[in-house]
């Protein structure tokens, strides 16, 4: 039997990983059909707050560039799909343009991370804009400081403009 090679999202998705590693979203509200007991039980920790059930990010099922219970993921995950995947399933954009923004995002989160570093010690279990705000929360501000923010405002642009869907 031959494999059938792999859909351009599977590509894509598997070059990017952002909706899942904290880069994206800080957290993944849980649907309505959604079993917060099953998906504990997959290793996610699931919280309550406010009549809302959800997981923050990074997703603790992300593991080695893949989602480890794909079969079993949230509502949310099932059905998120990036600007950069709409635009080439409409045929708007390349896979290779798709997969040089992905670059481009992923260079850019890795630089915030590399200021963070620089800047304070952070949780690494918390989405990249939460611990971004912590380093900036500094009371002596310094040019790394600076240059922390610019870089966050500069990806999250980026993120808004070609990544997230409204």
């Amino acid at each position: 039997m031959i494999a059938e090679p792999l859909s351009a999202a599977a590509r894509l998705c598997g070059k990017c990983g952002m909706c899942c590693n904290g880069v994206l979203f800080h957290s993944v509200v849980l649907q309505p059909g959604d079993s917060a007991r099953t998906l504990s039980a997959l290793g996610l920790r699931i919280k309550h707050k406010k009549g809302s059930s959800f997981f923050l990010q990074p997703c603790a099922a992300y593991r080695d560039s893949r989602c480890a219970i794909y079969d079993q993921r949230p509502q949310r995950c099932r059905l998120f799909n990036c600007r950069q995947l709409l635009r080439v399933a409409a045929g708007e954009i390349t896979e290779a343009s798709a997969l040089e923004k992905i670059h481009e995002a992923r260079a850019r989160a890795e630089h915030v991370n590399t200021l963070i570093a620089r800047v304070a010690e952070t949780n690494p279990n918390r989405a990249l804009a939460q611990r971004c705000a912590n380093a900036l929360t500094a009371p002596e501000r310094t040019p790394a400081h600076d240059e922390l923010d610019a870089a966050m405002q500069e990806l999250e642009t980026l993120l808004e403009r070609d990544f997230r869907v409204s």
